[in-house]
């Protein structure tokens, strides 16, 4: 478990962790069957809420924030004006 959190918290990668921790094969095991059975996900919102009643707030958060630069608001379009320089005169 602390492996996984390690590698969470630096974003390094999985061949990458630290020696003091089992060989990365078994902890990326360990990770994977635990998201595919949603463990991963309810050990999360646990841990989530722990801290949040340790610091004296109610355990589930009352609103969100999404980061607006994170959402793309603009469709992919081909034609995105005209360009004189690229005309195919003669």
């Amino acid at each position: 478990m602390n492996a996984v959190l390690y590698r969470i918290k630096t974003g390094c990668q999985w061949r990458l962790l630290p020696k003091n921790f089992p060989p990365y094969p078994a902890v990326w095991s360990f990770y994977r069957r635990a998201v595919k059975k949603g463990v991963w996900e309810k050990a999360m919102d646990k841990m989530v809420q722990k801290m949040r009643f340790d610091a004296n707030r109610t355990p589930e958060p009352s609103y969100c924030l999404i980061d607006s630069q994170s959402v793309k608001t603009v469709n992919k379009n081909e034609n995105r004006g005209f360009d004189g320089e690229k005309s195919t005169g003669a």
